[in-house]
């Protein structure tokens, strides 16, 4: 990977100055970690978290984010929505700009500030969804564009980029036509795949767009001035950026460290200003005077099951093990939150919470587990089977407890033994489609809409880490898309959660929350709904 490497010495300098510094109101320093060196910062091809987190502080869509949660303009000031809400008209800012390093005189000649044309129009952005559809660039995020027009047959390469339903006219007003209507279309608007990209800067970096700080350029409030390997990135304010005036920090240092136990005191030394936190961790900061926690219901914890796995796909096996789990031992045990569904409550629906609209959904139980095991059997020819679960040490004591519930439901035809693996371990065995059978873990829903956490479930998604593919299924959330009208969009929604629940590929059982510790004197964090992204545009050290 190509990078501007960084001496260590001028890291420790950089820290020095980040940890050291007294803040002066706007022109403070910001201070955040993220657990993992980022591959790439292509906004079109970004998958994990850190990276997005980088990107929607340096990068600027047709819309931004309010602190409570409402979309407010971007690059875009205005918009218009026709009156069957299938096509949008954004008149964009003229004095949007992109930020160019020095370094890119290297591929764009050393006169390139007088020959390129910096603006940001409205072709960058249709360059930018092309791309985030063309199927060679493998976009994690392809799938959350699939109601704009053409988007779906362009993704799968039967058609020309060109016959997407995004067009410039002139260069300040964009369209964008939708097959059907998305209540949501807004908020997957401030999804990474939407950002803007210029043609011209992308081809002539040969293919290294996004790897390094030479081979990106930005138009949001920040820009990347440092990158060293596995230590850190520092973003500097971006005196280009339209609303330079009103941007608070001077600099953000994300440091890369995954080391959890030491957040909380990082916080009280003013190392770092803001960083996730454990449960644990978050009730001890919370009881600190002068201190704030912000929790957010992004995701679920659950049994899940590999639905490539010749026994775990079996719908009949998932079934029995689903009807006999006794959730009420882990509850007792562990003392948490039932998850009110798949889908977490944090996800939204024509831009309010899905779930305060539909309720708790629960798995539709028959209770003749014992005879959907020996279902299962007889089509797998076996006359018991043998299984692992996977889970952290945390959970070994409950699961085992669990273990005893199935064994004296099921009988001696089904054996279940307790693998104990780290969080990090059970993580890379799940991204990296590892071989598993069950296993008790979070389950991360990376965009902002119900609609999309289904979509990641169905048959090929990259985000499907059970491999879980079901034509039904697949059908029932195609219907969504097609759905008019708030009550029918949001009961489709339900039938296809309901649906997912009783194929048994996942039993949730708790709601699984991010936490955020602040220090004593930050404030104006925006957060989006799921509080997996924080702006920093506007925040204050004081």
């Amino acid at each position: 990977m190509i990078r501007k490497f960084l001496s260590l010495s001028l890291c420790i300098i950089m820290l020095f100055l980040f940890t050291a510094c007294t803040p002066r109101g706007a022109e403070a320093n910001l201070c955040f970690p993220i657990d993992n060196d980022p591959r790439y910062l292509d906004p079109q091809v970004v998958s994990d978290t850190g990276a997005k987190n980088i990107i929607a502080n340096c990068f600027e869509g047709l819309v931004s984010l309010n602190s409570d949660g409402s979309i407010a303009p971007g690059c875009a000031e205005s918009w218009t929505v026709s009156s069957d809400n299938l096509t949008y008209t954004f008149n964009l800012r003229q004095d949007c700009k992109w930020a160019i390093m020095n370094a890119s005189s290297e591929f764009l000649g050393d006169d390139f500030r007088k020959s390129f044309d910096n603006r940001v129009t409205a072709h960058d952005f249709v360059f930018g969804f092309r791309r985030a559809l063309l199927p060679e660039t493998e976009s994690p995020g392809a799938r959350n564009l699939f109601s704009i027009e053409n988007a779906e047959l362009v993704n799968k390469g039967t058609m020309p980029a060109e016959s997407l339903g995004v067009k410039a006219i002139g260069d300040y007003t964009l369209t964008i036509k939708l097959t059907q209507a998305d209540p949501d279309f807004f908020y997957v608007l401030l999804e990474p795949e939407c950002m803007p990209c210029n043609q011209k800067f992308f081809e002539a970096t040969g293919g290294k767009y996004g790897l390094s700080t030479r081979f990106l350029m930005y138009n949001g409030p920040f820009y990347m001035s440092n990158w060293a390997d596995d230590y850190s990135i520092t973003l500097m304010s971006n005196d280009d950026y339209y609303d330079f005036d009103n941007v608070k920090p001077y600099s953000i240092y994300y440091s890369i460290n995954n080391e959890q136990s030491t957040r909380v005191q990082k916080i009280k030394d003013e190392i770092y200003n803001v960083a996730p936190l454990s449960a644990a961790q978050a009730q001890e900061l919370g009881n600190k005077r002068g201190y704030t926690v912000n929790n957010f219901d992004s995701g679920i914890f659950g049994l899940a099951f590999n639905c490539k796995d010749e026994i775990t796909s079996n719908i009949n096996i998932r079934k029995a093990l689903a009807y006999s789990f006794d959730q009420e031992v882990l509850f007792s045990l562990l003392g948490e939150r039932t998850a009110g569904g798949i889908i977490p409550d944090s996800m939204l629906f024509s831009g309010a919470k899905y779930r305060d609209s539909v309720g708790m959904l629960n798995l539709t139980k028959d209770e003749n587990a014992k005879n959907y095991l020996q279902a299962g059997l007889d089509q797998l020819d076996a006359d018991s089977i043998s299984l692992t679960l996977l889970c952290s040490e945390e959970y070994e004591n409950a699961v085992r407890n669990v273990l005893q519930k199935w064994q004296s439901v099921l009988g001696v035809k089904l054996s279940v033994f307790v693998e104990v693996a780290t969080k990090e371990e059970i993580t890379e065995v799940l991204n990296e489609g590892g071989d598993w059978q069950l296993v008790l873990t979070d389950i991360a829903f990376p965009s902002l809409t119900a609609f999309s956490g289904l979509i990641q479930f169905t048959t090929g998604n990259s985000a499907n880490f059970i491999g879980y593919s079901d034509k039904n299924f697949d059908n029932l959330v195609s219907n969504i898309k097609t759905a008019s009208g708030f009550n029918t969009g949001i009961n489709a929604i339900k039938e296809a959660e309901q649906y997912l629940l009783d194929s048994c590929v996942i039993i949730p059982l708790y709601d699984s929350p991010i936490y955020y510790g602040l220090g004593k004197n930050v404030s104006n964090i925006i957060f989006n709904t799921t509080g997996e992204i924080l702006y920093f545009k506007n925040t204050l050290v004081k």
